[in-house]
């Protein structure tokens, strides 16, 4: 048994996933099989794959229902003690970053890392998971997808929940809590993704699954206060991020009528 399977979603995407697969294999650490779901792509992606088919141990290109009924392929054939979700054009921090994960013992069922992301054509910024979850630290947000490995046992014994589009992940994350399973968290930083996937573009139906989570995992009143709270935390946000976005309009007006002033007093000199 391999220590580590990396999985792959990828769908007409082979430019991420050429970024995904160079990062893999540049790692040092040796001991993991990569695995690759793509869903049936367009853009050459399955060309790409059977080239380098040597490099996985296992690998399809046929449509899906969806990110998770690709994940789930991708469990079904995973063969390594921890799984880790790298999907295309996320790629590993560093060369060593997963000799500096199975460097340590790892003993726990969850170990998860930081991560750095950004928006395309952004600087990257450094975000830090929480040094402690439990199942009710799990209500206000998930860790992160890419930092997490995860034993393959339990997602062989119960994988992803189809049903959610967006945040079945959120939902494991609430369930291996809610079962007992333990977490731990590394000072390693694990990866690089740049944002803008299902789950950023769609804010409505992710806050629908968040608040379906809600509801399926806490006692009925406890879930509707969690509701109501993260509902007003949402509202003040998206409060905030319209406050931003009107002072940046603001700033900008302010700037250009400045300009313009400069511009005509000169012209009248």
């Amino acid at each position: 048994m391999k220590r580590l399977c990396i999985i792959t979603v990828s769908y007409n995407d082979v430019a991420g996933l050429r970024k995904t697969r160079d990062s893999i294999l540049s790692q040092t650490f040796r001991d993991f099989e990569w695995i690759v779901v793509d869903g049936g792509s367009t853009d050459g992606s399955k060309d790409f794959l059977s080239e380098h088919q040597a490099e996985t141990a296992w690998w399809c290109s046929q449509r899906d229902s969806g990110i998770y009924n690709a994940m789930n392929k991708g469990i079904g054939h995973a063969e390594g003690e921890y799984i880790l979700f790298l999907n295309s054009g996320d790629t590993l921090y560093a060369p060593d970053t997963l000799s500096e994960v199975f460097g340590r013992t790892l003993s726990t069922d969850v170990v998860y890392g930081d991560w750095t992301e950004a928006l395309p054509g952004h600087p990257a910024k450094k975000c830090h998971s929480p040094e402690k979850v439990n199942f009710y630290s799990f209500s206000l947000r998930p860790l992160c997808h890419q930092t997490a490995f995860v034993r393959a046992s339990l997602l062989k014994q119960s994988p992803y929940d189809e049903t959610y589009r967006i945040c079945a992940d959120w939902a494991k994350w609430l369930e291996l809590s809610r079962d007992g399973c333990t977490f731990e968290h590394i000072p390693v930083t694990i990866c690089h993704f740049v944002l803008g996937g299902l789950s950023y573009r769609s804010v409505k139906e992710r806050r629908q699954e968040q608040e379906r989570l809600l509801r399926e995992f806490y006692p009925a009143e406890l879930a509707e206060v969690l509701v109501m709270l993260t509902g007003k935390v949402a509202r003040r946000l998206k409060v905030i991020r319209r406050l931003v976005w009107l002072s940046s309009l603001l700033l900008f007006a302010t700037i250009a009528l400045v300009v313009c002033a400069v511009i005509t007093a000169r012209q009248f000199r």
